[in-house]
């Protein structure tokens, strides 16, 4: 006889995992269904160092096309305050406070031109009485660069204060939390210059202040169209200057020709040499003004003309005009023979080449 048939599996007991046998292609095939436990490590990231917050920052600082600074600038016995944007070619405007003035202060190539009212041009002038070409109101004149204090421009230019941040990463730094304008902030500091930074990943700088030049201001930094705004500043600036004198230009009358006029005349033509500023080396339209003073060089103004001259160099120029006038005529009936003349100038704070050269510049920015 036969084997009896086989019964049925013994059931599985209640345990981890479920044994499951399986006949596949005659095989006996064992399934263990085991529970899996997943555990999820989280690594938590490490605190950046001050060194690399100021290395992170500088990486964004240095494609910046301009910045605004907000505070004060210079040295300790000379400087200023107020706001100014600088371009990453070096290039400044801003409004701010010098010498108890408020002003516009417009630096582009070594130029350095202010927008200011008459008591601010009167005392730069250094003269006993108000230039004639003074207006009321605001005016553009050029000034010699260390009449005001912007040693620290080339510091600030988004290339120049990467750079530093970089440097100073290499020295002892110390970090402090902060905030700057109501936003958390690290402040990063070395002996020189501290650096007060987003706490973030992406690090920004909002603060920078240095020992020497002096430098304490809260910093924006502008690219894309931010950038391109205060460069249409700039331009517009320079565009302004056409009307603009040099406060430095210092010409003089060395002589006068006599006995151009007559009594009982209607006008009087009046005739002078006239030097130009020393140092004058490219094509320069001077305007002079002559006055006419009767007895004294102080007496009354019996009249005034005004000329312009074209000169290229400090050699001395013939410019001539004619006074005349109700006064003059007044005078000249009166029976006194004796005037005066003395002559004023005006020398353009930049000519229209200039004007054009600077703007090209700006192409480059």
């Amino acid at each position: 006889m036969g084997q009896p048939p086989m019964g049925p599996p013994p059931k599985a007991s209640g345990g981890g995992g479920a044994i499951i046998a399986l006949i596949v292609g005659g095989a006996l095939v064992v399934v263990l269904l085991i529970a899996v436990v997943v555990v999820f490590v989280v690594r938590g990231g490490s605190e950046p160092t001050p060194a690399e917050r100021l290395r992170a920052a500088a990486s964004g600082l240095s494609s910046a096309r301009a910045m605004t600074f907000k505070g004060s600038f210079g040295t300790v016995t000379s400087g200023l305050s107020g706001e100014l944007k600088i371009t990453k070619g070096g290039r400044a405007i801003g409004d701010v406070t010098t010498g108890g003035s408020q002003v516009t202060l417009l630096s582009v190539d070594d130029n350095l031109f202010v927008k200011a009212d008459r008591s601010y041009w009167q005392r730069q002038t250094s003269v006993l009485s108000t230039p004639y070409f003074l207006k009321d109101g605001q005016q553009w004149g050029r000034v010699d660069s260390t009449d005001v204090d912007l040693s620290f421009k080339r510091k600030l230019t988004p290339a120049a204060l990467a750079a530093e941040m970089r440097s100073s990463a290499s020295y002892r730094l110390t970090k402090t939390e902060t905030t700057v304008g109501g936003r958390k902030a690290v402040r990063v500091a070395s002996s020189l210059a501290s650096f007060y930074l987003t706490d973030d990943d992406d690090p920004e700088l909002l603060r920078y202040e240095s020992t020497y030049p002096r430098v304490t201001a809260d910093v924006t930094v502008q690219s894309g169209s931010a950038g391109a705004a205060t460069v249409t500043e700039i331009r517009n600036g320079v565009g302004e200057l056409k009307d603009s004198f040099d406060s430095r230009g210092r010409p003089s009358l060395i002589t006068t020709e006599k006995g151009l006029c007559s009594t009982n005349s209607n006008s009087c033509r009046v005739r002078g040499q006239v030097r130009p500023p020393l140092g004058t080396t490219s094509s320069t339209k001077i305007e002079v003004r002559y006055t006419l003073r009767a007895g004294t060089t102080t007496g009354r103004e019996i009249g005034n003309c005004t000329t312009s001259i074209t000169v290229s160099s400090s050699s001395p120029q013939w410019a001539e005009c004619r006074v005349s006038g109700s006064s003059w005529r007044s005078w000249s009936r009166s029976g006194e023979t004796r005037y005066y003349v003395s002559a004023e100038f005006k020398v353009p704070g930049a000519s229209d080449s200039d004007i054009q050269q600077m703007q090209a510049a700006l192409d480059q920015e």
